[in-house]
């Protein structure tokens, strides 16, 4: 995990934490959890946040484990950090 004053980014911190499996199970669906560039669209971004959460059902990863807290609030500071790569 990054560090408070490390600058996050999606190759380091956030591709790692999607499992080949729920990449290869969102892609049929157009959700393309490993690629930076339609992650980096807020849009998508905050798509895939709400299937995280459960604030959208299903919740992901599809039977979990689920995202911890922490793996949230790394994933935000991504997006608040500017989406960096």
């Amino acid at each position: 995990m990054a560090d408070q004053a490390e600058q996050v980014s999606f190759a380091r911190h956030i591709l790692p934490l999607f499992r080949e499996i729920d990449i290869d199970h969102m892609e049929p669906f157009g959700v393309l959890l490993n690629d930076h560039e339609y992650m980096a669209s807020p849009q998508n971004a905050q798509s895939v946040r709400d299937f995280l959460t459960g604030d959208k059902e299903p919740r992901m990863p599809i039977n979990g484990p689920y995202w911890s807290d922490d793996q949230i609030a790394l994933f935000d500071r991504w997006v608040n950090g500017g989406y960096q790569p």
